[in-house]
């Protein structure tokens, strides 16, 4: 009973005292910090996961763009290559020509697999000459990062200077049509005309084509680049506005890779008492040769008023043209000739110097040009690095073909120019006209390479096949076993 009456009095004591509830208040306080601890850590971790997966989806995606930038350099670095074979693969860990296998039932090159960082990359590009989808080319890379996989597919269309979008058929009060399939008048990054320019041709362009007044015409098509916004300038009725990317083929992909030490620059050097250079003075030239026409040291040719150089080539290679008023440089009839620009840096020129000059009434043509029966050779001026094109005739015709790909070019004055001129960058800030006699086409080196099998002129066509990208898209996942590489993309 004792032990009994204890337990009761101990029962009684706590009901009526709080001794004793401390500690399952700490229990229960240290439980419930616990358990909120706990969600945090659980929390931080989970936050942490999907850090570290952004993180490597972000670098895979990464990779899988630098896969596809090393696959588009190299198809302009074997751009000669594609020409005449369909892919550029991997053997040995050496870039070789080979051919196309089935992969997912279409044809694809080879796959190329490399790394870069953390990543790995592997590309697939469709056969060169071969269409893919509404393409010219595909490029589908992959890139993985600890297991994160991305996928995207680049799109090409061949970088020819034909079916540019300039396609221009309509009449002229003359009676002639403004050009063929191609684009006479090309800045590839951006095109102003601020003058009162009469444009008869088809323009073309990656960026804007900007007009400052209603005064100048375009009555041809215009190509604006992908994304850009309708052209300011005033167009005849009858021809459209498309959106397209086109680079130009670099002057590298066919200028003769001897052209410093094998050209005709002879020709027209004036011959030293001995008679040499041997050729010499082989050029007909109106002035006196005693003014030297030509300095082989800076490597000018400078015509100055009322001269005129009658040339027979083939290929000459200068740093700078300069010719003065009233002064004509003139193709032989029966000769190709083509003049070749060395860069600003290797003939010691400053940054803007005009490598090629025209001003007062110059002119230059040639002899057998005739639109009837359809004789449309004429000299070709290829800049090959940044350099600047000044054409600034008062009257009179020219015909030629100024290509630039790096360099700007201002056309200025209100003489007539026939063929072509392309550049970087195109200002148009005169009233000159520029027109193509129907029937014309451009020079071989500027054409599109033909169609395997096919001939032009009974010879092979040796050129090169440059692509330029066009569009940009993620694929969903990667493609599953037996589908092709752009599956779902």
């Amino acid at each position: 009973m004792a032990a009994v009456d204890r337990f009761i009095l101990l029962v009684r004591s706590l009901r009526r005292a709080e001794r004793g509830m401390a500690l399952p208040t700490v229990l229960f306080a240290m439980v419930a910090s616990m358990g909120l601890a706990g969600a945090a850590v659980v929390a931080s971790v989970d936050v942490q996961q999907g850090s570290k997966r952004d993180g490597d989806s972000k670098s895979a995606i990464a990779a899988a763009d630098a896969g596809a930038n090393i696959a588009t350099m190299r198809l302009a670095r074997y751009s000669k290559s594609l020409a005449t074979n369909q892919c550029v693969g991997e053997s040995g860990g050496t870039l070789v020509a080979m051919k196309a296998v089935t992969t997912g039932g279409q044809l694809w090159c080879p796959s190329v697999s490399g790394t870069v960082g953390r990543g790995t990359y592997t590309y697939w590009v469709s056969p060169a000459g071969a269409a893919c989808g509404d393409f010219a080319l595909c490029v589908v890379s992959v890139g993985k990062v600890d297991g994160v996989s991305r996928r995207i597919e680049t799109t090409f269309n061949e970088s020819s200077l034909e079916n540019g979008g300039g396609t221009t058929t309509e009449g002229e009060e003359e009676g002639d049509t403004s050009g063929g399939s191609f684009e006479g008048l090309i800045g590839q990054d951006k095109i102003d005309i601020t003058g009162s320019a009469d444009i008869r041709v088809g323009v073309g362009t990656n960026g804007e084509v900007l007009g400052h007044n209603n005064s100048a015409n375009v009555c041809g098509d215009i190509r604006v680049g992908i994304g850009k916004p309708k052209p300011s300038v005033k167009q005849c009725s009858g021809y459209g506005v498309t959106n397209g990317n086109v680079n130009l083929p670099p002057v590298t992909s066919f200028m003769p890779a001897n052209i410093a030490v094998a050209n005709a620059n002879y020709r027209f050097t004036t011959c030293s008492s001995k008679g040499l250079p041997t050729g010499c003075q082989t050029d007909g030239f109106t002035g006196k040769w005693s003014k030297e026409p030509f300095n082989p040291v800076t490597r000018t040719l400078s015509l100055g008023g009322q001269e005129a150089l009658t040339v027979g080539g083939p290929d000459y290679w200068l740093c700078r043209l300069d010719l003065g008023a009233g002064s004509e440089l003139i193709m032989r009839a029966g000769s190709k000739v083509r003049f070749f620009f060395d860069t600003p840096k290797n003939c010691g020129l400053s940054a803007g110097t005009n490598q090629i000059e025209m001003n007062g009434s110059s002119r230059i043509t040639s002899t057998a040009y005739q639109s009837t029966p359809g004789n449309f050779d004429m000299p070709g001026f290829f800049l090959l690095g940044p350099g600047r094109v000044y054409l600034g005739g008062n009257n009179g015709t020219n015909e030629l073909i100024i290509y630039g790909p790096e360099s700007e070019i201002e056309l200025k004055g209100n003489a007539t120019y026939k063929g072509l001129i392309a550049g970087k960058t195109l200002l148009v800030t005169g009233s000159s006209t520029v027109k193509s006699d129907a029937g014309y086409e451009l020079p071989p080196e500027l054409r599109p390479p033909p169609k395997t099998g096919e001939e032009e002129d009974g010879e092979k066509v040796v050129t090169s096949r440059l692509f330029t990208p066009q569009t940009y898209v993620e694929c969903n996942g990667v493609p599953a076993a037996g589908q092709a590489p752009n599956a779902n993309c």
